[in-house]
């Protein structure tokens, strides 16, 4: 049996949902002429019609509709047709139905209205070709189960067929590498946008779990630990904010060492909202136990379940110690911002009481090796989070450099606002922390 045959190429089955006439009229013009056939249906329970009588590859759906929104509408899609892929319209307006759609509809991903031609077919494409890339994983699955099925039956005298058999199988085995390492980075990715959703939300800091995940993942390689600790790190630290979103605005405002015992206690308790969120996720439940841990101490006074030393996931020990720094520098610890030197010092300072010495060590090498002059953190910041006094480093698009070296004034947030209505999500901004007011 030959394994080079591929899926049988047919045209992909697009579910357009707006409530809208001339939404879907412009959502069928952009798709003329492609290898799509487009369904149209102006409500959701008329989409879920559609759903029932067709295969659908890939929904766009509104998220304001009248009777049924667009992530109600997503999260029954989701139950009844997991295998369909799902893409959201939305204005920033509607962000927390925004989150709601991710957490319930298990979105693919969410486009802005109004939305660029050709971001809007870019998607499309990616995520259809993303979604026959699975279909063809199942189907070399199959074809090396029916293969070891026949291998068992060879006589083992028939070296030659054995032999050609065993080509093949290796020949499936790197396919199956190969798919597997881009579903990966495209998992990957995914959480990375879903970081970045999180920090969307008032009082949530902008760029820190980036920052915070990737230096982790320097500490871990540093120290030696394997693959997977590594990617569990990476994870925890880009999702280590989640919790937060059920926080109120208060605490989320407020530093941490200004607010009351009472306070201080129900801060913490986010952590556990986290793990809550994350645990029954086969491929996040190791990053939620990390979560979970992220303000247990060295020496056994932390929360919630004051483990002590190596008892304490080695994952959690380092999320920490990299939180707290960034958290010191740009003053949301203490309500003012610290010097890179006073926060190493403090870091030192506490090492076998709050933070492992050794990860504090391997941190400090990290960030020589890093960084010029122990310069302070620079992380990317969402153009919603910023403001005046803000120092940019630079603002990028399409490996165009747009600015850089600056202190923002309101005139230069106006600019950067414009240009990314007309750019989208390719405008990438990264600011310099510690210096200025106070901002999140």
């Amino acid at each position: 049996m030959s394994i080079e045959s591929p899926l049988e190429k047919k045209p992909a089955q697009i579910l357009c949902v707006d409530d809208e006439p001339n939404i879907l009229k412009s959502l069928r013009r952009l798709f003329r002429g492609t290898e799509y056939t487009v369904h149209l249906a102006e409500s959701g329970a008329k989409g879920l019609e559609i759903l029932e009588q067709q295969t659908i590859d890939l929904i766009i759906s509104d998220m304001r509709m009248p009777h049924m929104d667009g992530a109600e509408f997503l999260t029954q899609a989701a139950i009844k047709w997991p295998d369909t892929v799902r893409i959201l319209l939305t204005g920033f307006a509607d962000i927390e139905s925004t989150i709601a759609a991710v957490n319930q509809g298990k979105i693919y991903s969410y486009c802005s209205k109004p939305w660029d031609d050709k971001e809007l077919k870019s998607l499309v494409a990616k995520a259809i070709e993303e979604k026959r890339l699975r279909e063809e994983r199942v189907q070399l699955f199959e074809i090396i189960h029916n293969q070891n099925a026949q291998l068992k039956d060879l006589n083992a005298n028939l070296e030659d067929k054995v032999e050609q058999r065993t080509t093949q199988l290796r020949t499936s085995l790197k396919k199956l590498d190969n798919a597997h390492v881009v579903l990966k980075k495209q998992y990957t990715d995914s959480i990375k946008t879903f970081a970045k959703i999180i920090e969307m939300r008032p009082g949530i800091r902008s760029g820190h779990s980036t920052y915070i995940a990737n230096n982790s993942k320097l500490v871990a390689i540093k120290l030696g630990l394997s693959d997977e600790e590594i990617k569990n790190i990476l994870y925890g630290g880009l999702l280590l904010q989640i919790g937060k979103m059920g926080l109120a605005d208060d605490l989320l405002f407020q530093p941490y060492f200004s607010t009351e015992l009472q306070d201080r206690e129900n801060y913490l308790k986010h952590a556990l909202e986290g793990e809550s969120l994350l645990k029954d996720m086969s491929q996040l439940k190791p990053a939620s136990v990390l979560i979970r841990h992220q303000f247990e101490h060295f020496d056994g006074s932390g929360f919630p379940d004051c483990l002590q030393e190596q008892r304490i996931p080695i994952g959690a020990r380092i999320l920490s110690v990299v939180r707290d720094y960034i958290a010191y520098i740009e003053g949301s610890m203490t309500g003012k911002v610290m010097s890179v030197d006073d926060v190493q010092n403090r870091l030192l300072n506490k090492t076998g009481s709050l933070y492992d010495p050794v990860v504090v060590d391997t941190f400090l090498q990290v960030l020589n090796e890093t960084i010029d002059d122990n310069a302070r953190p620079v992380v990317e910041m969402s153009w919603t989070k910023l403001e005046p006094g803000m120092e940019v480093v630079d603002i990028h698009y399409d490996d165009r450099l747009y600015l850089k070296e600056c202190i923002l004034e309101k005139k230069h947030i106006l600019d950067i606002v414009a240009l990314r209505e007309k750019v989208g999500d390719k405008l990438v901004i990264k600011v310099r922390l510690g210096t200025g007011e106070k901002y999140i």
